[in-house]
């Protein structure tokens, strides 16, 4: 079994430099490390009852969970019924000669289209289904097997949802009672909305024994992009008291946490990564949210930073009129301090001082009020022009809309520390505006009113936000392959915000909207 393994691993590397990276992750083909197939393998053997074991593979590729099976189970005598099924004919061919010796029929098909197994007659699924994203997928595709999960489930996924979401629900309807499952999984369903259904299918409809979460500096498919979880589960309906094992670190055997969780408390509609930390991410409908403070804006695409930010010392060498230039704030490597302050003319104080082009005359009015503007933009080239941004907007050097915020949050970062925030908010005095690489938070409502009324300062506002750790932006937000966390606007918006609501006093004047600068 040794030397068969190694031959796999050297057949499954030929057949993964035959396409480039970016068709493997059309394909979603990441290969499962074998170490961890041996683990998660061991694991669900462990779970298995002493009756004969019917065992599928699905979208086996070379047969890493087929090998880990039979390196585990060749001194087992109860009867074995191993099948594999590969949709990519390569790997079919390999496996074939790989495990077919052994007993194992490895079919050539569709496992979410074609039926190739009988329904409820599998006792042991372990799978590591394709990564691809659902914008791979074609939309009749989609809705195709949304139409399966809704006949079969009475559940409806998220669009959004990727394949691997698809194949979970689907294998349903082929486990016999008290079947054991395990599926290698990217971990996004954890916390994002469309991972609501696969999350009620695990609380409702299945007991769920275990989630590993691997550690996410922990590359288990760096060319994935993704940190993956193994989800452990057996089918039969969860009992009141049922409770869910949820460990998290690099290894499954030996886990760096294990805590131990309700079924019940497990709601599909929370966040589900805290638990792992024995934390939970519940609000009532009155817990304070961020966007009731802030109106919360991405910072401005440009389309080609290069030719539309300037440092100030070109663009006065230019002879370019300020009125067509406002401040931008550089990038945040270049914000040393948490707070930017400002000199009279607006641009920031002690960091490097840019200034967007930012006009929406026609290139014919421009020439007579600022000839020499016009000039650079005429002398643009065909790459900035046609570009996907640029080439929808009118005129194409038109930016989009911002005013400057006080309060700028760098939305993406890495962190290991629970305590160390993996991004950073400034607090910005000065007029600059900001790109795409900040989140831009006005203040509104109460919050709006009670600065105006000088009941309450930014550099206030601001302690609270910097008080914020980093594990309520990764309850808030998601982590990424390598340790890359990062939130989106409406996941800040959702935020708790009861430290913004405590600033404020329980009567605050009513005002016009703020003047902040």
């Amino acid at each position: 079994m040794n030397d068969r393994e190694q031959k796999r691993q050297k057949l499954q590397a030929v057949l993964d430099s035959e396409r480039s990276s970016s068709e493997r992750n059309k394909w979603g083909q990441f290969a499962t490390p074998p170490m961890l197939a041996n683990e998660i393998m061991q694991y669900v053997l462990g779970l298995h009852d002493e009756r004969a074991i019917s065992f599928v593979e699905p979208s086996c590729g070379s047969g890493a969970f087929i090998s880990a099976f039979y390196q585990n189970t060749l001194s087992d005598e109860r009867p074995k019924n191993v099948t594999g099924i590969e949709l990519d004919s390569r790997f079919v061919e390999v496996s074939k000669d790989l495990w077919g010796p052994y007993g194992a029929n490895v079919i050539e098909g569709d496992f979410l289209t074609d039926d190739l197994i009988e329904k409820k007659s599998v006792s042991l699924l372990v799978a590591n289904p394709p990564y691809s994203r659902h914008h791979h997928l074609t939309s009749e595709k989609k809705s195709r097997l949304k139409q399966n999960i809704q006949h079969d489930l009475n559940m409806t996924p998220s669009g959004l949802s990727g394949l691997y979401l698809y194949f979970v629900l689907q294998a349903h309807k082929i486990l016999a009672p008290g079947a054991v499952s395990a599926w290698l999984i990217p971990s996004e369903f954890l916390d994002v909305n469309f991972g609501k259904t696969l999350k009620e299918y695990l609380t409702q409809r299945v007991s769920l024994v275990r989630i590993h979460r691997f550690a996410p500096e922990d590359d288990q498919f760096a060319d994935a992009m993704v940190t993956s979880s193994v989800v452990i589960f057996v089918n039969e309906p969860p009992t009141p008291d049922h409770e869910v094992e949820l460990t998290l670190g690099n290894r499954i055997s030996t886990p760096e946490s294990i805590c131990k969780i309700k079924n019940s408390d497990l709601m599909p509609e929370h966040k589900w990564a805290p638990a792992f930390s024995g934390r939970t991410v519940r609000r009532s409908e009155n817990t304070p949210r961020f966007d009731e403070f802030f109106k919360i804006r991405r910072g401005i695409a440009t389309g080609g930073n290069k030719f539309f930010i300037l440092d100030r010392e070109t663009i006065i060498d230019k002879g370019f009129n300020e009125e067509n230039i406002i401040p931008v704030m550089p990038s945040s490597r270049y914000l040393k301090n948490d707070v930017v302050d400002t000199e009279e003319s607006g641009y920031p104080t002690g960091i490097p001082q840019l200034g967007l082009i930012y006009t929406i005359l026609p290139e014919e009015e421009l020439k007579v009020i600022d000839s020499n503007l016009a000039d650079y933009i005429a002398n643009a080239d065909e790459k900035i022009r046609n570009g996907y941004l640029v080439s929808k907007r009118k005129p194409w050097y038109r930016q989009e809309s911002r005013d400057p915020a006080p309060f700028l949050l760098t939305y993406m970062g890495r962190s290991r520390d629970a305590e160390v925030q993996p991004f950073r908010f400034i607090l910005n005095k000065s007029q600059a505006i900001a790109t795409n690489g900040f989140l831009m938070l006005y203040p509104i409502g109460k919050l709006e009113n009670a600065l105006q009324a000088g009941q309450l300062s930014l550099e206030e506002v601001h302690e609270v936000l910097k008080s914020i750790t980093g594990d309520d932006f990764r309850d808030g937000g998601r982590i990424y392959s390598g340790g890359m966390h990062k939130v989106e606007p409406k996941e800040l918006a959702a935020m708790d915000a009861t430290a913004i609501k405590s600033l404020i006093p329980l009567e605050t004047v009513e005002n016009e909207p703020l003047a902040l600068f």
